[in-house]
């Protein structure tokens, strides 16, 4: 486990979801690689699906890599509280 990742909670503590969401965020392509091994790639999609805690560019590249419909994701559906552009 990349300890940087969880600063802010203790790390023998971090739920599966959170480890996944900090992965699909700011890990690098082996730690991604170890989340997905340690957690299987079931779980790793529904996260990416069904998680409100992801930047929009990390769904979307991996939604892109997996052959996901981006638009089904919770990131992609939810109403953005705020929108730099208008």
């Amino acid at each position: 486990m990349r300890e940087e990742l969880f600063w802010d909670r203790d790390a023998a503590n971090v739920s599966p979801d959170v480890e996944i969401e900090r992965a699909i965020n700011f890990g690098g392509f082996d730690f991604i690689q170890h989340v997905q091994d340690k957690h299987g790639m079931d779980r790793f999609t529904d996260v990416l699906m069904h998680s409100r805690n992801l930047s929009r560019k990390a769904v979307n590249y991996w939604c892109l890599v997996l052959h996901l419909d981006r638009a089904k994701t919770r990131t992609f559906t939810m109403d953005r509280m705020w929108s730099p552009f208008r």
